[in-house]
């Protein structure tokens, strides 16, 4: 046999060898020694959501108006619960249920996918300091049982329950709409900046796996955390808010129905934002008490709720004066030097439509600071009549495009749910009430709308940016 043939065969049978070296431990492994079987029994892994910390919220002085305040659920994973070996007594009074109460939270339907008996779901939401502290002792001796921190909004001013808005457990319709973005038990902004912003507030969820033994304790983390993904916390934001004049706004507005809006008129940041009646942002915390609080303000006759700086609309009244001013200027049928007198009103078709009855104005600044009627009466008229009596409807849309122009009749677009765009009349809105085969509208008809009354509806907001 030559050299190179021998040390071939040489090589062979190392390997060889090896190959039954491995065999041999692996059968060792499976069938002689039996502690890799009982660590594997020992243990289980689960997979648990890490929720990370919502952005926090600050005025426009850098003072903190919304922040995170620690809060616990008490989780399950039902196929680890042992009903028979499990003091029910105990338990049921460290959480403050009877045994009714366990086996509703128990009951699931299985069959809706929404839940499953090898998946952790919340148990009891919201737990109390005082229920986290009694179970925290004591969890160990109930397997599949566990608690895992959340955290809840808190408003160190008790002010902007309306502007900062606050957040709901995610529903059925929230998981459809935002497919894979959130699962049952997971919080959104659902009104306010909370709402406008949650893309930013709501920061990216992180995962764990965990080890835990036959009693439910944790043991260590699966492969050292090797697939764990870390938790990404919110973005913090910084509002035009100004807190204390917010607070003011809200003293001024106790016990009355109505808005406040507050406008830097340099910038058009909103200052101040309130509608009344408010209620204490606090009060619908995450807590065990929320579900019925929320109930009693959604209840309330007063409509709490209701965000009257947006979603309300109101008759301007006469700070409306000076949009109607001002389009007479432009269009040149007002003459800023021309005055009228007022005896009490303006008469139209033996109507007399009220006035002060402050006597003579000189001009269109004495009709502004007097607030004439029959003034503003006699000028809108002029408006709507620029291209004839009979052709009211080409004056009036005239008219309306220029109050969108002041961000009237149309959505301001700001950073903020629920606007309402508000009503400035147009051709097409009259003609729908007053159809011309009844006879149709006139510049007599319309003329309350140049004193801000009629048919004009603006939301506060609008009123306010027209006035900054």
């Amino acid at each position: 046999m030559n050299t190179g043939a021998k040390r071939q065969r040489i090589i062979q049978l190392v390997f060889i060898g090896a190959a039954i070296a491995l065999v041999l431990q692996a059968l060792y492994l499976q069938v002689f020694d039996d502690s890799l079987r009982q660590r594997a029994e020992r243990t289980t892994i689960e997979k648990l959501t890490v929720y990370p910390p919502r952005g926090l919220v600050y005025d426009r002085k850098g003072r903190l108006i919304v922040n995170n305040e620690a809060m616990y659920d008490l989780m399950v994973t039902y196929n680890q619960v042992d009903t028979n070996k499990m003091d029910m007594a105990k338990f049921c009074r460290l959480v403050g249920i009877d045994k009714k109460g366990f086996d509703e939270r128990m009951t699931k339907d299985w069959r809706s996918g929404k839940f499953s008996r090898s998946v952790p779901f919340v148990f009891e939401k919201k737990l109390s300091i005082e229920q986290y502290a009694r179970l925290q002792e004591s969890l160990y001796e109930f397997p599949g049982f566990f608690v895992q921190p959340r955290n809840i909004r808190g408003y160190p001013y008790n002010a902007g329950a309306h502007v900062l808005g606050y957040i709901n457990e995610v529903d059925q319709r929230d998981i459809e709409r935002y497919k894979g973005e959130y699962e049952s038990g997971d919080y959104i902004g659902a009104a306010g900046l909370e709402l406008e912003y949650e893309k930013e507030l709501r920061g990216t969820k992180g995962f764990t796996s965990l080890l835990k033994d036959n009693l439910g304790r944790i043991v260590g983390k699966y492969m050292d955390g090797a697939y764990d993904s870390t938790a990404v916390a919110g973005k913090d934001l910084i509002s035009s808010i100004d807190i204390e004049l917010q607070q003011y706004g809200e003293y001024l507005m106790q016990n009355k129905t109505g808005s406040v809006v507050a406008i830097e008129p340099r910038t058009g940041q909103v200052l101040c934002m309130l509608s009344g009646p408010t209620y204490n942002p606090n009060l619908l915390a995450m807590t065990q008490e929320r579900g019925k609080i929320f109930s009693a303000l959604l209840t309330d006759s007063l409509k709490p709720f209701f965000d009257r700086t947006v979603m309300a609309k109101y008759p301007p009244g006469s700070i409306f004066k000076t949009v109607v001013t001002l389009v007479g200027l432009q269009e040149g049928t007002l003459n800023p030097e021309r005055g009228t007198s007022c005896n009490g009103g303006y008469f139209y078709a033996g109507r007399l439509y009220k006035c002060h009855g402050h006597g003579h104005v000189g001009n269109a600044v004495d009709a502004l600071a007097y607030s004439c009627n029959t003034y503003y009466f006699n000028e809108f008229r002029n408006e709507i009549d620029k291209f004839g009596f009979s052709n009211a409807s080409q004056g009036l849309d005239m008219f309306a495009d220029y109050c969108r122009q002041f961000g009237l009749g149309t959505k301001l677009g700001i950073d903020y749910p629920n606007e309402n765009a508000g009503n400035v009349p147009t051709t097409e809105y009259y003609d729908k009430i007053y159809p011309k085969r009844l006879g149709g509208w006139r510049s007599p008809t319309i003329m309350s709308v140049g004193i801000g009354q009629g048919e004009l509806q603006l939301t506060t907001l609008q009123m306010a940016n027209l006035a900054a």
